[in-house]
């Protein structure tokens, strides 16, 4: 059968949303994923394929702000058809004037058909992201980290007492910075100043009283961020780090202090999202018993 690739410069949300609920059943991420594409204010371009007059396959893509140096894109199409369709998709995307490489897509693990497809056309996995959940306890801060209180005279605090201190709120963001920055150096972080960075720390998505840092001797060596979560009963563990990866133990005291934080607040789960290329969430994830999870893999092409 012969597909048509139309482009469509004004999709239907709720129509896609209906379609792509048949075609990936409950996987809300891979869902939320294409929409947001399709919803961005920085949308590059949709692509539909046909066959006989029916939809049966979509492409969206998309630039970031944050991460400008790179064409996002996702691909969801009927699951009964062969490849021929994502095939066609793509190269329609590989077409569209002015599109800039890399390309970049993420999907699980387990999708196996867009896993083949993607490595078939030299795409590689830059990136695995796990997306565990933690329940929440009574951990013995005393008693599980004797060491650290032994070896460090450590002021602890948190985001909501150091609102209003200016110098700790520009050394805490430089520190963000410059971690994230490390962690993200296949796709780069694109050229925001510290007032940006610190209203991404410091804003209502942030559970203030729920986030802290370690002080010695007035620096700050290691943080860790907690966020709200539109699901009920639940946390997100945010960025955390260190300044020197010797001090790995404090920020897992820190994440410690988030778990008990949560059970205080009748807060049964926290959700993490933890990248392979970020040592500091990586050492969480090897500490603390997360349930399992499949991983999502993002796929990248240079050209």
């Amino acid at each position: 059968m012969e597909i048509l690739i139309k482009h469509n410069i004004s999709p239907d949300i709720d129509f896609l949303k209906d379609l792509l609920s048949k075609w990936v059943e409950n996987d809300e991420f891979t869902q939320t994923h294409f929409l947001r594409g399709v919803k961005s204010k920085n949308n590059f371009c949709t692509y539909e394929a046909y066959e006989e007059g029916r939809l049966v396959g979509l492409l969206t893509a998309w630039t970031s702000d944050f991460h400008p140096y790179c064409t996002y894109f996702s691909i969801a199409t009927n699951p009964f058809l062969d490849n021929k369709v994502e095939a066609l998709l793509l190269q329609s995307l590989y077409k569209t004037p002015g599109i800039r490489f890399p390309l970049q897509t993420l999907i699980w693990e387990t999708s196996y058909r867009l896993k083949t497809f993607f490595e078939d056309n030299e795409f590689v996995v830059i990136r695995r992201t796990y997306m565990p959940m933690l329940r929440s306890s009574k951990i013995e801060i005393n008693q599980v980290f004797a060491d650290v209180l032994a070896a460090h005279e450590l002021t602890i605090k948190n985001l909501n007492s150091i609102k209003d201190n200016e110098l700790l709120k520009f050394e805490l963001t430089s520190l963000v910075k410059e971690n994230y920055s490390r962690t993200h150096s296949k796709n780069p972080v694109g050229e925001l100043d510290l007032l940006k960075w610190e209203k991404l720390i410091f804003n209502d998505e942030t559970n203030l009283k729920g986030s802290y840092i370690a002080l010695k001797d007035n620096e700050i060596i290691a943080y860790s961020l907690l966020h709200f979560s539109e699901t009920p009963n639940m946390f997100e563990f945010g960025w955390r780090g260190t300044r020197n990866y010797m001090d790995i133990r404090v920020m897992l005291m820190l994440t410690s202090l988030q778990v008990n934080f949560a059970a205080e607040n009748g807060v049964d789960f926290i959700e993490a999202e933890i990248d392979s290329t970020d040592h500091f969430a990586i050492e969480m994830l090897k500490f603390f018993p997360f349930s399992s999870a499949p991983a999502l893999l993002t796929f990248q092409k240079k050209c």
